[in-house]
């Protein structure tokens, strides 16, 4: 029996000991709530804040894509219909409202209305307004490259040296059209031997495309007096020699 009753009251020592350690843990949490638990709320607030704001503007973002693709693609209709007053206002308007790559396609898709129509000065100043402010490079490229072609007629090849100096290297992607235009500028200028050194860089490019690398050929035919007198220029890899650059 004094075991039994010397077992039951460890027990219940015990019991009264936890109950006063939870007192005491029940304190703490309280005086800790009262001090800091306006700052957990706080936290808290932001925490929700900001994450319904990511949420908030994946679904707005998700909702503009949709509303600039519908648009795009309802402008592309209008050019198909030949309808192309109302297709550059549509695409006006896109490449006003929308940002980033809508707004560089919806400009190169009205600088091509232009150039479709014949107004060549309106053409190469959307394509330069491409040029200046569209986000991806290759785009803007190819824009440098539509406006040059527009002003092959009219610029000289100091001009044309201007316009295709950043797609005049051999690592561009546009280089073959670029030497292409500046070999054409070259042979309209009456400079017959930079006008061979570009075609011939043009073939000896095995990368080059077969119709760009064909018409490379018929300008070399015209230009070199003797069967045989062709000069290519071997493409060295990218980073072994300083590209050619037309003055």
């Amino acid at each position: 029996m004094a075991a039994l009753y010397a077992g039951d009251k460890k027990m219940s020592d015990d019991n009264i000991f936890r109950e006063v350690e939870d007192d005491m843990r029940r304190e703490q949490i309280a005086r800790l709530w009262d001090k800091y638990g306006v700052y957990v709320l706080i936290g808290a607030g932001i925490i929700i804040v900001i994450v319904g704001g990511y949420n908030m503007f994946n679904w707005w973002a998700e909702k503009r894509a949709a509303e600039n693709g519908a648009a795009y693609y309802q402008a592309g209709q209008l050019v198909n219909d030949k309808k192309y007053a109302e297709a550059s206002e549509a695409f006006a308007k896109l490449g006003n409202s929308a940002g980033g790559g809508y707004q560089t396609l919806a400009g190169l898709e009205r600088a091509a209305i232009f150039a479709q129509e014949g107004r060549k000065g309106e053409a190469v100043a959307a394509y330069e307004k491409v040029v200046r402010n569209g986000t991806d490079p290759v785009l803007r490229d190819y824009a440098t490259l539509q406006a040059a072609t527009l002003r092959i007629d009219d610029a000289d090849p100091a001009e044309m040296s201007r316009r295709l100096a950043g797609l005049n290297t051999d690592t561009n992607p546009w280089r073959y059209s670029a030497r292409e235009l500046l070999g054409l500028s070259a042979f309209r200028a009456g400079n017959m031997a930079e006008s061979e050194k570009l075609f011939g860089q043009i073939l000896g490019d095995p990368s080059a495309p077969a119709e760009i690398r064909k018409r490379a050929e018929l300008m070399l035919a015209l230009l070199v007096k003797a069967p045989g007198k062709v000069t290519i220029v071997p493409q060295a890899k990218p980073g072994t020699q300083k590209d050619s650059q037309t003055q």
